[in-house]
């Protein structure tokens, strides 16, 4: 069994519950909810750590509270945190994160520490997964993974925000991306998207690479050296979608690096994540093991 190494961010999440979000200009009431643990990084970490593999978070806090609250969150799910450095000159990141009766969510960080990651040499060998997303520096990422390739290390990448420069996205083995950002890495528009995801992953794979979208209630899509794999969607009750990508992406590389096949991996990913957006939160919401390994209900095709 491999491990999974999370190089990404570490954020105290500041929810507020509203009925609907404001139009432009407009003001409106909602209720502000209590601080949350989360930030992409911490998030994938969590949910693969739920699935039994062992797991590291390399990422950047604060000198402060909030900080140190994310350090003991982290150590208490049983994740390796020796690679979590603590800047003395910036704060720990922030995310404020409305959502409404829907269940859907806007989200505003204010990354703090996390865009100062730097990453030193990473403890990795053939066989662990590296996973990354975009809330931290892309010279980090591009630092581990290049350190992951040269071991034979397998790398994951989500790449959320979508950055300008898309020089990384060759650097994955596999990416995983939504409709919006399959839309605006392609060029095209989320009903496109939508309705050609086999066409859109084919247009954004490279040779060797496995492009994973996630299509919400629809399922998962994903085009690979082996062929197309589809999982189909969930019927779920919705609380809150905040946490559901990050859900999906740790419970997919925890399936990789514990020797599954990449149908199986999406298959598990895809039950996690349909648990966790009946839950609200991220770190909170993330599903155990043996809540995802639930005979009844699967989906796989």
């Amino acid at each position: 069994m491999g491990r999974v190494v999370v190089v990404g961010s570490l954020n105290v999440d500041r929810p507020w519950r509203v009925a609907r979000h404001p139009r432009l200009g407009e003001t409106i009431e909602g209720e502000q909810l209590a601080p949350l643990p989360g930030g992409k990084g911490l998030n994938q970490a969590v949910a693969a750590r739920r699935m039994g593999v062992d797991v590291a978070i390399v990422g950047r806090i604060g000198d402060d509270a909030d900080g140190r609250w994310l350090r003991a969150v982290a150590e208490g799910a049983g994740i390796a945190t020796d690679d979590l450095e603590v800047d003395v000159d910036a704060p720990t990141g922030t995310a404020l994160i409305v959502i409404d009766d829907a269940g859907a969510n806007t989200v505003t960080v204010s990354p703090g520490a996390n865009r100062r990651l730097e990453v030193g040499t990473l403890l990795v060998e053939r066989g662990d997964v590296v996973v990354a997303q975009l809330e931290v520096p892309v010279a980090a990422i591009a630092d581990a993974f290049g350190q992951a390739r040269r071991v034979g290390a397998r790398t994951v990448l989500n790449p959320s925000p979508v950055p300008g420069d898309r020089r990384l996205l060759a650097a994955a083995d596999v990416l995983v991306v939504n409709e919006p950002e399959m839309a605006e890495l392609t060029g095209g528009s989320v009903a496109a998207v939508a309705g050609d995801p086999v066409g859109a992953a084919q247009e954004l794979a490279r040779e060797g690479q496995a492009v994973v979208l996630t299509l919400g209630a629809a399922g998962v899509v994903a085009v690979a050296p082996d062929g197309v794999h589809r999982v189909e969607g969930r019927s779920v009750d919705v609380v809150d979608t905040t946490g559901a990508g990050d859900c999906f992406l740790g419970v997919l590389a925890a399936g990789l690096a514990d020797g599954m096949l990449l149908p199986h991996a999406l298959d598990r990913a895809n039950r996690a994540a349909s648990i966790a957006v009946g839950r609200l939160g991220t770190v909170p919401a993330m599903p155990t093991r043996a809540e995802v390994d639930r005979p009844e209900g699967r989906s796989r095709s």
